[in-house]
C-alpha cells in the first residue's frame, strides 16, 4: 500500500529511525533514565566548557555561588539545544503520521509527490502518532518549558549579584576592585578592624588583620587611582594572575 513512497522516507520507518537514533532515542526512556541523561549532559558541560569559562571571570574559591550560576547558564543553554532538537525530530515525524496525506520525493528535491493514505494505513500511522509520539512530544514540551524557567532564574540571579557587588568603576569578577574599608589622606585601608595606618608600624596584630585583608596583595592595587599613581600596573597584573 506504501510502495510508492520510499522505504526511509514512510513515517512509520522514519519512526522507527528515531528510536534508533541515540540522541532522539532519550526521549522514549523511563522517566528516571530520561533525566539522567540530561543531568549528564549538563554535568559534562558544566566541567568542560561552562566552568572553565565562568572561572575566567569568577574565581571558584573567592565566588563559589557567581561560578556556579555563570557557568550553569551556558550548560542549560547547551540542555534546552539538545531538548529542542529533539523535539523537532519527534514533531516532524509526528506530523508526517497524523496527516493524511504525505509528501515524499521519489528521487530527489525537485520531483516532489503527494502519497494519499489508505485507510488502513491512516489508522495505523495516526495510533502510532496518538500513542507514542503524543506522549513523547508532552513531555520535551515540560523539559524545555523547565530548561526556559530554569535558565531564566539564573540568568536574573546572576545579574542581580554583579549588580549589587559592582565596584566604583562598575566592574565585577576578577578584573574589579578589592573592596576598601577606607580611603584616608595617607593611603588605603582594607580591613574595618584598623582605624589608623600609622598603627600598623606598631601593632603586630592590626599588621596582620591588614595583610589578611589585604589578601597577598600591596594596597593600591584595589584601587585604580592609587594604583596608577604609584605605577603599580605590572605589578599588580601579576597578583591578578595568580588569584
Amino acid at each position: 500500500m506504501e510502495a510508492a513512497v520510499p522505504r526511509e522516507q514512510r513515517p512509520v520507518n522514519e519512526l522507527q529511525q528515531l528510536k534508533d537514533t541515540p540522541l532522539l532515542a532519550w526521549a522514549t526512556l523511563e522517566l528516571p533514565q530520561y533525566a539522567q541523561r540530561l543531568a549528564i549532559l549538563y554535568g559534562g558541560v558544566f566541567l568542560l566548557l561552562g566552568g572553565p569559562i565562568a572561572a575566567q571571570t569568577f574565581d571558584p574559591k573567592e565566588q563559589p555561588l557567581e561560578f556556579f550560576l555563570s557557568g550553569s547558564t551556558g550548560s542549560l543553554v547547551v540542555v534546552a539545544v539538545a531538548a529542542l532538537r529533539i523535539f523537532l525530530a519527534w514533531k516532524y515525524v509526528g506530523d508526517r503520521l497524523l496527516t493524511a496525506s504525505l509528501e515524499y520525493e521519489e528521487t530527489g528535491w525537485y520531483d516532489g509527490q503527494v502519497f494519499v493514505k489508505p485507510p488502513e494505513v491512516l489508522t495505523r500511522d495516526r495510533l502510532l502518532g496518538t500513542y507514542e509520539v503524543k506522549p513523547v512530544l508532552a513531555r520535551l514540551r515540560t523539559t524545555l518549558q523547565g530548561a526556559g524557567v530554569t535558565l531564566m532564574a539564573v540568568a536574573v540571579s546572576l545579574t542581580l549579584l554583579i549588580n549589587s557587588q559592582l565596584d566604583a568603576d562598575g566592574a565585577y569578577g576578577r578584573g574589579s576592585a578589592r573592596k576598601l574599608s577606607q580611603v584616608t589622606p595617607a593611603g588605603i585601608l582594607y580591613s574595618s578592624q584598623v582605624k589608623d595606618l600609622s598603627s600598623l608600624a606598631s601593632d603586630d596584630a592590626a599588621a596582620e588583620l591588614e595583610a589578611a585583608a589585604q589578601g597577598g596583595r600591596p594596597g593600591y592595587c584595589g584601587d585604580r587611582y592609587f594604583r596608577a599613581f604609584a605605577g603599580g600596573e605590572r605589578v599588580c597584573e601579576k597578583f591578578e594572575k595568580g588569584r
